[in-house]
């Protein structure tokens, strides 16, 4: 994160706001990276960084809001735009590595995988689980796997074992 430094809270006419949303489109149009928006502007108008987010957010909201064509068409586009690139024979590998990249970030493939934690949180020794009886041994075992079908994030459940 970066951190600038700052005289005091600055206050923005709605002139200087318009003026703001303006200049990050623009940079925004040159494929500018976040932090470079966010040093342009401070230089410019001496605003936190949380403020200058809040300027980005908008400017990309109004930017969504004036296509003309639905954000999901865009999308396929660019999906089967990135696949022509893997699938032609003139693509260098590096080529074909950031089509492969990019399609992963459009369908949301390269968001970091979140733990589930420890499901086994009953605490059972091995001693506990050999004096349970069947009827314990069972309802232990349900419990379990009623919490991992809880915190599975997939449509995919556990089904459970019945006895033969």
């Amino acid at each position: 994160m970066i951190n600038f430094t700052s005289q005091g809270k600055t206050k923005l006419t709605r002139e200087q706001q318009i003026q703001l949303v303006h200049l990050v489109k623009h940079l925004l149009s040159l494929g500018k990276h976040p932090l470079e928006i966010k040093r342009a502007v401070n230089l410019e108008f001496n605003l936190s960084t949380r403020s200058i987010d809040r300027y980005i957010t908008r400017a990309r909201r109004e930017m969504v809001e004036r296509l003309e064509v639905p954000i999901e068409q865009l999308r396929a586009e660019s999906f089967f735009f990135y696949v022509s690139v893997i699938n032609d024979a003139k693509s260098t590998q590096r080529e074909r590595l950031r089509a492969r990249e990019r399609i992963d970030k459009l369908l949301g493939l390269d968001k970091p995988i979140q733990s589930r934690g420890n499901v086994w949180q009953l605490n059972l020794t091995p001693d506990d689980i050999q004096n349970m009886s069947d009827e314990e041994l069972e309802a232990a075992y349900q419990s379990l796997l009623k919490e991992a079908n809880e915190q599975q994030p997939t449509p995919y459940r556990i089904a459970p074992i019945t006895p033969s």
